[in-house]
């Protein structure tokens, strides 16, 4: 319990990380960045190829804030200390 617990904030604090990285190429551009998962796999060096629409499509091309974000605040409400 107390391990997901440490996961859930580790994914909240990341998906604060990208949304902060966003805000300031945003500032720097003059235009709206928005990074993608994708994106962020290519940066790291992990090229992945998922045939039209199909479902990993879908996650790739979300914005990765989100795909970090709304499972950590989920586990964080699912393994939240209770008295």
């Amino acid at each position: 319990m107390v391990v997901l617990r440490i996961l859930a904030w580790i994914l909240v604090a990341l998906a604060l990380m990208v949304l902060g990285h966003d805000a300031i190429s945003t500032l720097e551009d003059g235009v709206p960045v928005i990074t993608t998962s994708a994106e962020m796999l290519n940066l790291l060096g992990i090229g992945i190829t998922v045939p039209e629409g199909g479902i990993g499509k879908i996650f790739l091309e979300l914005p990765l804030d989100i795909v970090l974000g709304v499972p950590g605040i989920i586990l964080t409400l699912l393994f939240r200390p209770i008295d």
